[in-house]
């Protein structure tokens, strides 16, 4: 049992507990510390045994780095005790009593050969300070100091539920070029966010290697960017191993100095570069989601979004693995659905949720980012909005609709109302406070940045009735009668000012200023408008589309809402022209530039700024399953109880969906063939089911395999 702020790399007698050293969970440290457990049965023996553990800064301590290094906002966040380690190796023999062996003041510490690690700026790693053999057992530590015992932090000691940060198997280079005397570029197939390895032989002690590690690169294949991250190697004149310990980042590309690749002339006697590998890094959640078609557009679009899904998948969802690394919460809960559809999320969402809950401040606000790094805060809107906040009530409750354990409700409702309550108190004539709104919305031809289609007032609204909506229902679920009215009402009342200010009374349309993609879709989502309206906004978001040939406008937050509200419309022809397209501001144009992962910006913009390793856009990932495999819950389901088969073929001929779903694996696999639509359809015991054919035919199902089939009639668009 261990925990080691703020990282830590333990060995038991030689051998890693861990793949790397990311072991140490990111949490609001002053609430909460996780300890995790470890079972070293296999690793110790009879007679001395050896515990040691390399402790690293995370986000515990973050100094500033070197000039030239990246960083976020300067100095994170700087502990009162550069290094804490708290272990316990207790040992239950099959007979006798147990017994444990702790940290104190007997053990004893030294300076490693990692001399500098920080969470944006890098790790350096010097070969001359190892010590060989300081992990096992008969090491001579005389010239070590003894440890120093230290006062506990003030977080509560929990156990980590979720799955620890896992390797996955190495990449090589796909080429490797020398654009300079001197500099090589190695170029990897795919952007992910990874730790460097490499292996070394040559030169002389003293040394210095140098990688400049970024995922932009230019026509004269050198690195350029705002975020290029450095990290350094000083050889002992020995052939060498490394691999990052405490240090990850987003990249494709990594520039080499002061040394050459194995077979390169070397007049210098530089070391030589036998291996230099990208090891990807990521939250070791299951795959449990399945998708393929007939469109290689579609099935290349789910790569690539996948691709920015696992790079970000760390102890938070992260918006990217290299500029930020936080856990920016607009990404949670809109992407929770989409995350939970390919992954085994359950674990993983709970303690996103308990983030939340420890960032929370006293009055019920909630910023943007939890764990709520950096110490310094951002500015204005950047600070909190109430679309990033709004993570505080989806993300339990859309965990509960998924999973159906009212555990999550239970854990979190305070925190949900709260929230909720404080957007009241900052609301103004019943309209909620405006800030990012639909964040890097697109088609207005101006720079990326807040809204600029959508009142951030109105999305700030249509997310405050989301709040009050899903704070009713959970105060339902749990038999909490007089809170579930009271916020039903609060909904009922955002509703009739959301109509009073921004819905023109002679036409019904929403105001808006350009585009009424995100307006009318947030409000149809959030329930906003009458239900004699709805169809009206409906068409008013086609006319739109189809006046703008097929380009969605929306941006981070209301995407999502675009895609479900023409989905739930029973509109999904619609999206099949959108998500069809290939040209500027489309997933095909993403790919038409190349990109492995998906960019934060519609139009992919390579300037140096923009990442280009996001999955804030992704929200199409829900569709594909939900609406195209056919796979989603009946309308009220919670825990999958209640399941629809309804697939929307569009131009398709044919796709194959599986999601492992609380109930058990369910199975979509559909085709054209002429004019008759096959379906096969695979469903665990002790579920409600129903297919719904495109025909729009209705046949209930039973548990296990069955086949159905009809005779299309197609009408052209």
């Amino acid at each position: 049992r261990i925990v080691g702020l703020g990282d830590f790399d333990a060995r038991v007698n030689g051998k890693r507990l861990a793949d790397t050293g990311m072991n140490q969970p990111w949490s609001q440290y002053e609430k909460t510390i996780y300890y995790r457990d470890f079972d070293i049965s296999a690793l110790v023996g009879q007679g001395t045994n050896c515990v040691g553990v390399m402790l690293g800064n995370s986000f515990w301590n973050n100094p500033n780095p070197p000039p030239g290094r990246y960083n976020k906002h300067g100095p994170q966040r700087k502990a009162d005790e550069p290094f804490l380690l708290c272990a316990e190796v207790r040992f239950e023999p099959p007979r006798g009593n147990a017994r444990s062996i702790g940290t104190d003041d007997t053990w004893r510490t030294a300076n490693g050969p990692i001399v500098f690690s920080h969470v944006y700026a890098g790790e350096d790693f010097d070969a001359r300070a190892q010590q060989p053999g300081w992990d096992c057992a008969g090491f001579d530590d005389y010239a070590w100091r003894p440890a120093r015992q230290a006062s506990a932090p003030p977080g509560k000691l929990t156990p980590l539920s979720c799955p620890g940060i896992k390797t996955f198997e190495p990449e090589a280079p796909a080429s490797v070029k020398q654009p300079a005397p001197g500099v090589f570029l190695y170029s990897f197939p795919q952007n992910t966010a990874a730790q460097l390895r490499v292996e070394v032989a040559g030169g002389k002690a003293g040394d210095r290697i140098q990688f400049r590690c970024g995922e932009h690169k230019n026509t004269q294949d050198r690195l350029f960017g705002g975020y290029i991250v450095g990290s350094d190697i000083v050889t002992d004149g020995r052939a060498l191993a490394h691999q990052w310990a405490f240090f990850y980042l987003g990249m494709q590309f990594i520039e080499v100095t002061g040394a050459v690749p194995e077979g390169e002339a070397n007049p210098g006697n530089l070391p030589v570069i036998r291996r230099l590998e990208l090891v990807p890094v990521r939250a070791g959640l299951a795959e449990t989601g399945s998708f393929k078609c007939s469109s290689d557009l579609y099935n290349r679009t789910h790569q690539l979004i996948d691709s920015a899904m696992r790079a970000n998948m760390s102890w938070v969802m992260t918006d990217c693995p290299h500029r930020e690394k936080l856990g920016w919460l607009e990404c949670a809960y809109l992407l929770e659905p989409s995350f939970l559809y390919r992954y085994e999320g359950r674990e993983w969402f709970g303690k996103i949720a308990g983030d939340i809950r420890d960032a929370q401040e006293p009055t019920g606000r909630v910023l943007t980012v939890a764990p709520s790094y950096p110490a310094g805060r951002f500015p204005g809107a950047f600070d909190w909005t109430v679309e990033w906040g709004a993570a505080s009530v989806l993300v339990p409750w859309q965990h509960y609709v998924w999973f159906g354990d009212k555990q999550i409700l239970r854990d979190n409702f305070n925190m949900m109302r709260r929230f909720t309550d404080f957007i009241g108190t900052e609301a103004k004539d019943g309209i909620a406070p405006g800030g990012l709104g639909d964040w890097y919305d697109y088609g207005h031809g101006k720079p990326p940045g807040p809204s600029r289609f959508t009142p951030t007032e109105l999305s700030a609204t249509a997310t405050w009735g989301l709040c009050a909506q899903a704070v009713s229902r959970a105060a339902e679920a749990l038999g909490r009668t007089e809170e579930a009215r009271t916020y039903r009402e609060l909904h009922s009342r955002i509703a009739a000012d959301f109509q009073r200010h921004f819905q023109d009374p002679a036409t019904r349309k929403l105001r808006h200023n350009g585009s009424p993609q995100c307006a009318n879709a947030m409000a149809l989502c959030a329930d906003l408008v009458p239900q004699s309206d709805r169809a009206l906004l409906v068409k008013d978001i086609i006319s739109d589309l189809e006046a703008r040939g097929w380009q969605q406008t929306p941006g981070d937050v209301g995407h999502v809402y675009f895609i479900r509200a023409l989905a739930a419309a029973g509109r999904s022809d619609v999206l099949h022209r959108v998500y069809s397209r290939t040209g500027l501001g489309s997933y095909g144009g993403i790919l038409a530039k190349g990109l492995t992962s998906l960019p934060e910006t519609w139009d992919a913009m390579m300037d140096g700024r923009q990442s280009l390793n996001h999955c804030m856009l992704g929200h199409v990932m829900e569709w594909y399953y939900g609406y195209v495999g056919g796979i989603r819950q009946a309308t009220n389901s919670v825990g999958w109880r209640e399941i629809l088969i309804a697939p929307n073929p569009g131009p398709l001929t044919s796709a194959e969906t599986a999601v492992q779903t609380p109930r058990g694996c369910v199975v979509s696999r559909w085709r054209e063939d002429g004019a008759t639509f096959y379906l096969e359809v695979e469903l665990p015991k002790g579920v409600k089911a129903t297919a719904i054919l495109p025909s729009g035919a209705r046949k209930a199902l039973h548990s296990g395999k069955q086949a159905l089939q009809e005779h299309l009639t197609k009408t052209a668009n």
